[in-house]
C-alpha cells in the first residue's frame, strides 16, 4: 500500500498564501464547506484550512481540521498538483446556533472526502455548481 505524506512544505500558514488564494477568486461552495483554488509555482500541491468559531466548541473544530487535512492527505494524488487549496468550513444555515453545532458533530470523514474530492473535480472543470 502506498503510503502518503503531508509535508510541512505542502501546508499553506502565512496570511500572506491564504489572501493569495482567496484573492483568485476561484471557489466552490457544498453545504458546510467552501473550497478555494490558486495556482503556485511549488510543483506539488499545499493545502490551508480555516475553521470559524462560528462553526462550534475547540473540540468540534479540531475535528473538522484533522478531517479535513486527512481527506487531502490520502487524495493528494487524486487531484491536479500545481495549485493550492484553502478549505473553509462554514456553518450550515440554521435556525439556531445547536441545531448548526448538532450538524457539524455529525459529519463524518467519508461525507467530507466526498465533497472535497468533488468540489476539486468542479474547479478543475472550470464550472459551478
Amino acid at each position: 500500500m502506498a503510503r502518503f505524506i503531508f509535508r510541512k512544505e505542502q501546508r499553506i500558514r502565512s496570511e500572506a498564501d491564504f489572501q493569495r488564494v482567496m484573492k483568485h477568486k476561484r471557489s466552490v461552495s457544498k453545504g458546510f464547506m467552501r473550497l478555494y483554488m490558486a495556482p503556485n509555482t511549488a510543483g506539488r500541491p499545499r493545502f490551508g484550512i480555516s475553521i470559524g468559531r462560528t462553526c462550534g466548541k475547540a473540540h468540534i473544530r479540531n475535528r473538522l481540521k484533522r478531517l479535513g487535512r486527512e481527506a487531502f492527505r490520502l487524495c493528494q494524488h487524486e487531484i491536479p498538483a500545481d495549485f493550492d487549496y484553502v478549505l473553509i468550513f462554514t456553518p450550515k444555515m440554521s435556525k439556531t446556533k445547536a441545531e448548526s453545532d448538532r450538524d457539524l458533530k455529525k459529519v463524518t470523514f467519508q461525507e467530507i472526502r466526498d465533497r472535497f474530492l468533488e468540489m476539486i473535480h468542479l474547479l478543475a472543470a472550470g464550472q459551478k455548481p
